[in-house]
């Protein structure tokens, strides 16, 4: 009885060790090691934001402020829109069978938090931003994994 019970064991035993090392094949383990972590994937988005220096300021400082802000602003929306999407209404109206007013709104609604602006340039009235907002694949995952 003692040696039928040890030899039980030892098959259960040699069997469990078995069926551990299968669940994870050499492949599994191969590509376990040369893929990269979720946490260490970062995703940048980039984008190019264009204001134009209004012809009414008192000053070229105060023209290119202005033309600063709107750059920066576009870029801002860009980002929501790549990160968000825009929402669309369009309009269009028609007389006599023709088309007489077409209007198409844009709205985009989101919150972006630590872009940087990379690089700016100011040339011949209009102010040029470069943005960039980069996080973590893993951050990414959380907010648009749907």
């Amino acid at each position: 009885m003692k040696k039928g019970f040890l030899t039980f064991l030892s098959t259960l035993a040699m069997l469990l060790f078995v069926s551990g090392c299968a669940l994870n094949t050499p492949q599994q383990a191969s590509d376990e090691r040369h893929a990269p972590s979720m946490e260490l994937v970062e995703k940048t988005l980039v984008v190019y934001g264009e204001g134009v220096a209004p012809q009414n300021t008192i000053s070229p400082a105060q023209a290119m402020a202005l033309a600063k802000r709107a750059a920066i602003a576009d870029g801002y929306r860009q980002l929501g829109e790549k990160l968000y999407g825009t929402k669309l209404s369009a309009t269009e109206t028609i007389k006599d069978a023709a088309l007489k007013d077409s209007r198409i709104v844009s709205h985009v609604n989101g919150l972006i938090k630590d872009a940087s602006i990379t690089d700016a340039t100011f040339k011949d009235g209009l102010y040029s931003v470069r943005m960039e907002l980069s996080m973590s694949g893993r951050r990414w995952h959380e907010l648009f994994a749907y």
